[in-house]
């Protein structure tokens, strides 16, 4: 991304590698959204929610697999949008390169500063805790938790991605050096 940034003056060296993590996170993401698309085309046209929590709950490994496809692709985009994120208020200096990775904060900053919808960053959270969910209190997860979470990944990614661009090619608006 060659676009201006806040962090440009006083970080070039850094300012430079967030911008080629972004660029190589979304340049990656195309080849992960059509591979959760196919796994979740497993389960029908429609990603049929009772095919995916018959599957979520067989001991058949091929079924289970599958489902795994579906959880790994949605984690996946998860991960791109949570990290460019971080990477983007790091550029516009609403982020500090010494804080510790925290994705709600970070959806919830990038909502203040214009970046993301009302209905974006709600939809983002709950991604997020789909997502936190099903790596940390998974043998509790509903299937339909990790049905809502693909569905969710697929819908929001794009949308985060035009939204973000569009941020960076405006200024960064709302960054710290603009307040």
């Amino acid at each position: 991304m060659t676009v201006d940034a806040p962090l440009d003056e006083a970080d070039p060296g850094r300012s430079r590698s967030l911008k080629l993590k972004i660029k190589e996170r979304i340049d990656d993401s195309e080849r992960h959204i059509a591979a959760l698309q196919q796994a979740m085309s497993q389960f029908g046209q429609k990603f049929d929610l009772s095919r995916f929590v018959e599957a979520f709950s067989s001991s058949d490994p091929i079924e289970l697999n599958k489902v795994k496809a579906v959880e790994r692709g949605s984690e996946q985009l998860y991960n791109y949008m949570a990290e460019i994120g971080a990477f983007g208020l790091e550029l516009a200096t609403l982020r500090m390169t010494t804080e510790e990775a925290n994705a709600r904060r970070d959806f919830d900053t990038l909502a203040r500063a214009g970046v993301l919808n009302k209905t974006q960053r709600v939809r983002l959270q709950r991604l997020r805790e789909l997502r936190r969910n099903l790596v940390h209190e998974y043998p509790g997860v509903a299937a339909k938790d990790a049905h809502e979470a693909a569905i969710l990944a697929v819908s929001e990614y794009r949308r985060f991605i035009r939204s973000f661009a569009d941020w960076m090619r405006a200024g960064f608006p709302g960054s710290a050096q603009k307040l």
